[in-house]
């Protein structure tokens, strides 16, 4: 242990700082996060590694917010995201670090940011695990008196980050699984993201999602002051941390009036109802609510 944090010993800050830097831009100094030997890729930038190791090792004296710290004010981090073709082909895994990352949200944290943008998001501390709603058919377990209890929609419990999730290693939690969390059977320094159709199906469609569509959209209903493209913006905001273009506040704007049109059958509140789960089910399932 006295070796671990032995000012003689580079290796424990090296690792570690690398973690952070993978965690903020998606890919590590050393990208085998999990192996630093011979076998493991060499790092891209070993004089920065060096560098980082070192000022959170005797600078910063391992605190890990303040090594956080250095790296979000850095000039590098905070490049915008945007990128060019001849970029994008010369460098596509952001190795130069002459753009700004753009990740994916991980697995927990797209369920989490539904629940939180809707409002449905329950925030005790502590406890035990929940089960959340997963489709039919999925929980096999074993023993036959282990049962999937979901909470009914009036129980807080239901809506609980997804940190109370209950787990399974044999039957891992349907979405999760989905946007790539492991199976935790192994320890799993790094997850290597995908971009698959089930991805958008789980978004669209799960239940749990589609509670949090229903849910943004009576906010936007009753919760929201203003006009109808006020309360499109707030919504906007609250699901990307941003307000919305010019062309993109119109576009969703006009799906709204499309919809109360093409609606019309039903009764003036039922409609209204409808219309703004759809275009709450739109801007959770936009690209800008999905990624950071």
């Amino acid at each position: 242990a006295h070796w671990w944090a032995s000012p003689r010993n580079p290796l424990t800050a090296r690792v570690f700082v690398n973690r952070l830097w993978e965690q903020l831009y998606g890919i590590g100094i050393v990208p085998t996060l999990e192996d630093f030997g011979s076998s493991g890729e060499k790092p891209t930038h070993p004089e920065l590694l060096d560098y980082l190791a070192i000022r959170f090792q005797r600078d910063h004296h391992w605190s890990v917010k303040s090594m956080l710290r250095e790296m979000v004010l850095s000039y590098g981090y905070q490049q915008s995201a945007n990128v060019t073709e001849d970029l994008l082909s010369r460098d596509p895994d952001t190795r130069l670090i002459a753009r700004g990352p753009r990740l994916r949200l991980a697995a927990e944290s797209v369920r989490a940011q539904a629940l939180s943008v809707s409002g449905l998001r329950c925030d005790p501390i502590g406890g035990p695990p929940v089960h959340p709603p997963i489709p039919d058919g999925v929980w096999r377990p074993f023993t036959a008196g282990d049962k999937w209890r979901t909470p009914d929609p009036t129980d807080g419990n239901r809506y609980r980050r997804s940190l109370y999730t209950y787990m399974k290693r044999s039957i891992p939690y349907p979405s999760f699984a989905t946007f790539d969390a492991p199976s935790r059977e192994f320890c799993n320094p790094r997850r290597l993201t995908s971009n698959t159709p089930l991805q958008a199906l789980v978004t669209l469609n799960d239940t749990a999602f589609v509670e949090c569509h229903q849910a943004l959209g009576k906010r936007m209903q009753s919760e929201f002051d203003g006009s109808i493209p006020d309360r499109i913006r707030q919504a906007h905001l609250l699901a990307t941390g941003r307000t919305p273009g010019d062309d993109r506040l119109s576009e969703l704007v006009s799906l709204h009036e499309k919809l109360m049109h093409q609606l019309s059958e039903f009764p003036q509140a039922d409609r209204e109802q409808r219309v703004w789960m759809i275009v709450a089910q739109v801007l959770l399932n936009l690209d800008d609510t999905l990624t950071y």
